[in-house]
Protein backbone atom coordinates (compact mmCIF):
# COMPACT_ATOMS: atom_id res chain seq x y z
CA UNK A 1 0.00 0.00 0.00
CA UNK A 2 2.57 2.35 0.90
CA UNK A 3 4.55 1.80 -2.42
CA UNK A 4 1.74 2.53 -4.18
CA UNK A 5 0.92 5.61 -2.56
CA UNK A 6 4.84 6.83 -3.57
CA UNK A 7 4.30 5.35 -6.96
CA UNK A 8 1.11 7.64 -7.39
CA UNK A 9 2.95 10.48 -5.77
CA UNK A 10 6.03 10.32 -7.78
CA UNK A 11 4.24 9.84 -10.86
CA UNK A 12 2.30 13.09 -10.02
CA UNK A 13 5.60 14.73 -9.45
CA UNK A 14 6.43 13.74 -12.14
CA UNK A 15 3.91 14.56 -14.23
CA UNK A 16 3.89 18.09 -12.67
CA UNK A 17 7.56 19.11 -13.06
CA UNK A 18 7.75 17.90 -16.77
CA UNK A 19 4.74 20.67 -16.90
CA UNK A 20 6.19 23.33 -14.91
CA UNK A 21 9.27 22.78 -16.94
CA UNK A 22 7.29 23.83 -20.14
CA UNK A 23 5.41 26.88 -17.97
CA UNK A 24 7.18 30.04 -16.08
CA UNK A 25 5.81 30.52 -13.08
CA UNK A 26 3.51 33.26 -12.13
CA UNK A 27 4.23 35.46 -8.71
CA UNK A 28 1.25 37.02 -6.92
CA UNK A 29 2.32 40.22 -5.16
CA UNK A 30 1.19 41.09 -2.03
CA UNK A 31 -0.98 44.07 -1.14
CA UNK A 32 -3.98 45.45 -2.05
CA UNK A 33 -4.83 43.79 -5.77
CA UNK A 34 -5.08 45.88 -8.84
CA UNK A 35 -8.96 46.17 -8.48
CA UNK A 36 -8.72 47.63 -5.26
CA UNK A 37 -6.00 49.70 -5.84
CA UNK A 38 -8.46 51.15 -8.95
CA UNK A 39 -11.46 51.48 -6.64
CA UNK A 40 -9.97 53.33 -3.58
CA UNK A 41 -6.76 54.34 -2.21
CA UNK A 42 -5.58 55.46 0.88
CA UNK A 43 -6.36 58.97 0.47
CA UNK A 44 -9.56 58.17 -0.35
CA UNK A 45 -10.53 56.60 2.67
CA UNK A 46 -9.13 59.04 4.79
CA UNK A 47 -10.77 61.68 2.51
CA UNK A 48 -14.42 59.99 2.80
CA UNK A 49 -13.72 59.41 6.60
CA UNK A 50 -13.15 63.43 7.25
CA UNK A 51 -16.21 64.16 5.10
CA UNK A 52 -18.36 62.01 7.57
CA UNK A 53 -16.05 63.48 10.64
CA UNK A 54 -16.91 66.77 9.54
CA UNK A 55 -19.60 67.01 7.14
CA UNK A 56 -18.23 68.36 4.44
CA UNK A 57 -19.70 69.65 1.46
CA UNK A 58 -19.08 66.71 -1.74
CA UNK A 59 -16.66 68.03 -4.16
CA UNK A 60 -15.59 66.60 -7.22
CA UNK A 61 -13.38 63.45 -6.48
CA UNK A 62 -9.64 65.23 -7.72
CA UNK A 63 -10.57 67.80 -4.86
CA UNK A 64 -11.28 65.44 -2.17
CA UNK A 65 -7.33 63.89 -1.80
CA UNK A 66 -6.51 67.83 -1.53
CA UNK A 67 -8.92 68.50 1.22
CA UNK A 68 -7.96 65.41 2.87
CA UNK A 69 -4.60 66.41 3.02
CA UNK A 70 -4.99 69.58 4.03
CA UNK A 71 -7.57 69.24 7.14
CA UNK A 72 -5.78 69.37 10.34
CA UNK A 73 -7.43 66.54 12.08
CA UNK A 74 -5.09 63.73 9.36
CA UNK A 75 -1.93 66.05 9.06
CA UNK A 76 0.38 66.29 12.04
CA UNK A 77 0.42 70.00 13.28
CA UNK A 78 4.12 69.90 12.45
CA UNK A 79 3.02 69.60 8.72
CA UNK A 80 1.16 71.42 6.13
CA UNK A 81 -0.35 69.97 3.17
CA UNK A 82 2.23 71.21 0.71
CA UNK A 83 5.28 69.73 3.24
CA UNK A 84 3.46 66.17 3.59
CA UNK A 85 3.62 66.04 -0.84
CA UNK A 86 7.27 67.37 -0.44
CA UNK A 87 8.09 64.45 2.11
CA UNK A 88 6.09 61.82 0.09
CA UNK A 89 7.54 63.19 -3.30
CA UNK A 90 11.64 63.50 -1.87
CA UNK A 91 10.84 59.66 -0.55
CA UNK A 92 9.29 58.28 -3.92
CA UNK A 93 5.83 57.88 -2.64
CA UNK A 94 2.27 58.86 -4.44
CA UNK A 95 0.58 57.46 -1.20
CA UNK A 96 0.76 58.43 2.81
CA UNK A 97 2.65 56.01 4.44
CA UNK A 98 1.48 53.78 7.72
CA UNK A 99 2.89 56.41 10.19
CA UNK A 100 1.79 59.23 8.58
CA UNK A 101 -2.22 57.70 9.10
CA UNK A 102 -1.38 56.97 12.49
CA UNK A 103 -0.02 60.55 13.20
CA UNK A 104 -3.20 61.56 11.52
CA UNK A 105 -5.35 59.36 14.36
CA UNK A 106 -3.38 60.78 16.64
CA UNK A 107 -3.92 63.89 15.64
CA UNK A 108 -7.51 63.24 15.42
CA UNK A 109 -7.72 61.40 18.59
CA UNK A 110 -5.84 64.79 20.45
CA UNK A 111 -8.93 66.89 18.69
CA UNK A 112 -11.39 64.74 19.93
CA UNK A 113 -10.31 64.20 23.32
CA UNK A 114 -10.07 68.45 22.92
CA UNK A 115 -13.48 68.19 22.14
CA UNK A 116 -14.74 65.93 24.61
CA UNK A 117 -13.28 68.73 27.65
CA UNK A 118 -14.75 71.33 25.63
CA UNK A 119 -18.31 69.39 25.59
CA UNK A 120 -17.78 68.60 29.02
CA UNK A 121 -17.25 72.07 29.93
CA UNK A 122 -19.92 73.10 28.19
CA UNK A 123 -22.53 70.11 29.97
CA UNK A 124 -21.05 71.79 33.35
CA UNK A 125 -21.99 75.03 32.39
CA UNK A 126 -25.17 73.81 30.73
CA UNK A 127 -25.83 72.30 34.23
CA UNK A 128 -24.93 75.68 36.16
CA UNK A 129 -27.55 77.45 33.80
CA UNK A 130 -29.90 75.01 34.85
CA UNK A 131 -29.17 75.72 38.32
CA UNK A 132 -29.29 79.16 37.85
CA UNK A 133 -32.87 79.29 36.16
CA UNK A 134 -33.87 77.32 39.06
CA UNK A 135 -32.79 79.58 41.16
CA UNK A 136 -33.51 82.30 39.34
CA UNK A 137 -37.12 80.85 39.72
CA UNK A 138 -37.15 80.68 42.92
CA UNK A 139 -36.33 84.54 43.49
CA UNK A 140 -38.73 85.33 40.92
CA UNK A 141 -41.88 83.28 42.90
CA UNK A 142 -40.28 84.94 45.95
CA UNK A 143 -40.28 88.07 45.00
CA UNK A 144 -43.93 87.50 43.03
CA UNK A 145 -45.22 86.55 46.75
CA UNK A 146 -43.35 89.55 48.01
CA UNK A 147 -45.42 92.34 45.73
CA UNK A 148 -48.44 90.36 46.46
CA UNK A 149 -47.97 90.85 50.17
CA UNK A 150 -46.81 94.23 49.40
CA UNK A 151 -49.68 94.97 46.85
CA UNK A 152 -52.35 93.57 49.79
CA UNK A 153 -50.72 95.93 52.68
CA UNK A 154 -50.48 98.87 50.13
CA UNK A 155 -54.46 98.05 49.38
CA UNK A 156 -55.04 97.83 53.57
CA UNK A 157 -53.08 101.41 54.06
CA UNK A 158 -54.84 103.05 50.97
CA UNK A 159 -58.00 101.69 52.67
CA UNK A 160 -57.05 103.33 55.97
CA UNK A 161 -55.85 106.81 54.31
CA UNK A 162 -59.69 106.63 52.85
CA UNK A 163 -60.85 106.24 56.00
CA UNK A 164 -59.04 108.56 57.79
CA UNK A 165 -59.59 111.05 55.01
CA UNK A 166 -63.32 110.77 55.61
CA UNK A 167 -62.21 111.02 59.70
CA UNK A 168 -60.18 114.13 59.07
CA UNK A 169 -63.06 115.08 56.64
CA UNK A 170 -65.44 114.88 59.58
CA UNK A 171 -63.65 116.24 62.22
CA UNK A 172 -62.66 119.26 60.20
CA UNK A 173 -66.87 119.54 59.58
CA UNK A 174 -66.80 119.63 63.67
CA UNK A 175 -64.23 121.90 64.28
CA UNK A 176 -65.59 124.10 62.29
CA UNK A 177 -68.84 124.04 63.84
CA UNK A 178 -67.05 123.96 67.33
CA UNK A 179 -65.42 127.13 66.16
CA UNK A 180 -68.52 128.78 64.46
CA UNK A 181 -70.83 127.94 68.07
CA UNK A 182 -67.40 129.08 70.02
CA UNK A 183 -67.43 132.43 67.77
CA UNK A 184 -71.11 132.66 68.97
CA UNK A 185 -70.91 132.31 72.67
CA UNK A 186 -67.90 134.78 72.23
CA UNK A 187 -70.15 137.27 71.11
CA UNK A 188 -73.03 136.15 73.45
CA UNK A 189 -70.37 136.59 76.28
CA UNK A 190 -69.29 140.14 75.26
CA UNK A 191 -73.28 140.80 74.47
CA UNK A 192 -73.98 140.25 78.18
CA UNK A 193 -70.88 141.94 79.97
CA UNK A 194 -71.49 145.04 77.41
CA UNK A 195 -75.20 144.26 78.77
CA UNK A 196 -73.87 144.31 81.95
CA UNK A 197 -71.95 147.75 81.18
CA UNK A 198 -75.00 149.56 80.01
CA UNK A 199 -75.37 151.78 82.42
CA UNK A 200 -71.72 152.37 83.34
CA UNK A 201 -69.58 155.31 81.89
CA UNK A 202 -65.86 156.24 82.10
CA UNK A 203 -64.56 159.49 83.17
CA UNK A 204 -61.18 160.83 82.88
CA UNK A 205 -58.91 163.83 83.84
CA UNK A 206 -60.65 164.36 87.32
CA UNK A 207 -58.18 164.38 90.12
CA UNK A 208 -57.14 161.97 92.24
CA UNK A 209 -56.46 162.54 96.14
CA UNK A 210 -53.68 159.85 97.21
CA UNK A 211 -52.73 161.33 99.52
CA UNK A 212 -53.98 158.67 101.63
CA UNK A 213 -52.51 155.57 99.52
CA UNK A 214 -55.82 155.25 98.23
CA UNK A 215 -58.36 157.31 96.97
CA UNK A 216 -62.08 155.99 99.07
CA UNK A 217 -65.24 155.89 96.76
CA UNK A 218 -67.00 158.34 98.52
CA UNK A 219 -64.60 160.70 97.93
CA UNK A 220 -63.89 159.89 94.11
CA UNK A 221 -68.50 160.27 94.04
CA UNK A 222 -68.25 163.56 95.88
CA UNK A 223 -65.76 164.79 92.71
CA UNK A 224 -67.81 162.82 90.05
CA UNK A 225 -70.90 165.13 91.05
CA UNK A 226 -68.60 168.16 91.29
CA UNK A 227 -67.27 167.45 87.82
CA UNK A 228 -70.91 166.85 86.03
CA UNK A 229 -72.17 170.29 87.65
CA UNK A 230 -69.14 172.40 86.68
CA UNK A 231 -67.55 171.28 83.72
CA UNK A 232 -70.65 169.13 81.99
CA UNK A 233 -73.14 171.47 83.05
CA UNK A 234 -75.18 169.73 84.76
CA UNK A 235 -77.95 171.26 86.89
CA UNK A 236 -76.80 171.16 90.54
CA UNK A 237 -80.57 169.80 90.77
CA UNK A 238 -80.11 167.34 88.67
CA UNK A 239 -76.57 166.09 89.86
CA UNK A 240 -77.66 165.98 93.15
CA UNK A 241 -80.29 163.45 92.20
CA UNK A 242 -78.72 161.09 90.63
CA UNK A 243 -77.79 157.72 92.23
CA UNK A 244 -74.99 155.63 91.52
CA UNK A 245 -74.92 152.12 91.88
CA UNK A 246 -70.75 152.12 92.47
CA UNK A 247 -68.91 154.35 91.54
CA UNK A 248 -64.91 153.68 91.80
CA UNK A 249 -61.48 154.58 90.00
CA UNK A 250 -59.68 151.44 87.69
CA UNK A 251 -57.33 149.87 88.16
CA UNK A 252 -57.61 149.18 91.75
CA UNK A 253 -53.91 150.17 92.73
CA UNK A 254 -52.88 153.78 92.62
CA UNK A 255 -50.73 154.59 89.63
CA UNK A 256 -47.88 157.18 90.14
CA UNK A 257 -47.86 160.03 88.27
CA UNK A 258 -50.83 159.01 86.49
CA UNK A 259 -54.31 160.10 87.51
CA UNK A 260 -56.62 156.78 87.15
CA UNK A 261 -60.42 156.76 85.35
CA UNK A 262 -63.94 156.71 87.22
CA UNK A 263 -66.07 154.18 86.24
CA UNK A 264 -69.95 155.37 87.64
CA UNK A 265 -72.41 152.58 87.48
CA UNK A 266 -75.92 154.29 87.20
CA UNK A 267 -79.04 153.27 88.83
CA UNK A 268 -81.01 154.02 85.64
CA UNK A 269 -80.16 154.43 82.57
CA UNK A 270 -81.79 157.45 81.94
CA UNK A 271 -79.51 159.37 84.25
CA UNK A 272 -76.29 157.72 82.39
CA UNK A 273 -78.11 158.96 78.55
CA UNK A 274 -78.70 162.32 80.23
CA UNK A 275 -74.68 162.88 81.61
CA UNK A 276 -73.50 161.21 78.23
CA UNK A 277 -75.08 163.71 75.91
CA UNK A 278 -73.29 166.93 77.47
CA UNK A 279 -69.86 165.51 75.93
CA UNK A 280 -69.98 168.49 74.02
CA UNK A 281 -69.10 170.57 76.22
CA UNK A 282 -65.80 168.61 77.44
CA UNK A 283 -64.41 169.22 73.93
CA UNK A 284 -60.84 171.19 74.09
CA UNK A 285 -60.75 170.73 77.27
CA UNK A 286 -58.32 167.58 79.06
CA UNK A 287 -61.47 165.93 80.28
CA UNK A 288 -63.37 163.04 78.13
CA UNK A 289 -66.23 160.68 78.83
CA UNK A 290 -67.28 157.08 77.27
CA UNK A 291 -69.17 153.91 77.40
CA UNK A 292 -67.81 151.30 78.36
CA UNK A 293 -67.58 148.12 76.49
CA UNK A 294 -66.14 144.54 77.00
CA UNK A 295 -62.21 144.24 76.02
CA UNK A 296 -63.66 142.78 72.25
CA UNK A 297 -66.01 145.27 71.88
CA UNK A 298 -63.61 148.03 72.53
CA UNK A 299 -61.18 146.24 70.12
CA UNK A 300 -64.01 146.11 66.94
CA UNK A 301 -64.30 149.92 67.57
CA UNK A 302 -61.18 150.86 67.69
CA UNK A 303 -60.44 149.34 64.13
CA UNK A 304 -63.50 151.37 63.26
CA UNK A 305 -61.95 154.48 63.91
CA UNK A 306 -59.94 155.32 60.66
CA UNK A 307 -63.51 154.50 58.55
CA UNK A 308 -65.38 156.85 60.77
CA UNK A 309 -62.52 159.93 60.71
CA UNK A 310 -62.65 158.95 57.17
CA UNK A 311 -66.62 158.93 56.52
CA UNK A 312 -66.92 162.44 58.46
CA UNK A 313 -64.16 164.19 56.45
CA UNK A 314 -66.28 163.15 53.69
CA UNK A 315 -69.31 165.05 54.89
CA UNK A 316 -71.38 162.09 55.94
CA UNK A 317 -73.13 161.47 58.84
CA UNK A 318 -71.39 159.07 60.81
CA UNK A 319 -71.01 157.01 64.06
CA UNK A 320 -70.29 153.75 66.12
CA UNK A 321 -73.03 152.09 67.98
CA UNK A 322 -71.77 149.08 70.14
CA UNK A 323 -69.13 147.40 68.00
CA UNK A 324 -71.00 148.69 64.33
CA UNK A 325 -69.88 151.38 62.01
CA UNK A 326 -72.96 153.46 60.30
CA UNK A 327 -72.90 156.11 57.65
CA UNK A 328 -75.58 157.83 56.61
CA UNK A 329 -77.76 155.57 58.59
CA UNK A 330 -76.59 152.33 57.00
CA UNK A 331 -73.88 149.81 58.58
CA UNK A 332 -70.31 149.54 57.33
CA UNK A 333 -69.19 145.83 57.39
Amino acid sequence: MRNKRKARNSSGSNSDSTDNTNQPKVFKPRGPSEETEKCLSVSDVLGQANAVLYEDTKEDNNDSNQDCLDNSVFVPKEYSSGDLEAKMAEGGKTEPTLRDVMDCVKGMSERLATMERKLGAIESLERKVVDFEKELKKVWVALEDRVKRTDERVAKLEDRVDATDIGVGLVDSRVADLEKRRQQLSDDVSYLKAQSMRNNLLFTGIEEDSSSGNEPPTVTERKLREHLIQKLKVARETAEAIRFERVHRTPSQPVRGKVRTIVAKFTFFKDRETVRRQWPELQGTNFSVFEQFPPEVVEKRRRLQPKLKEAKREGKRAWIAYDTLYVDGRAVT
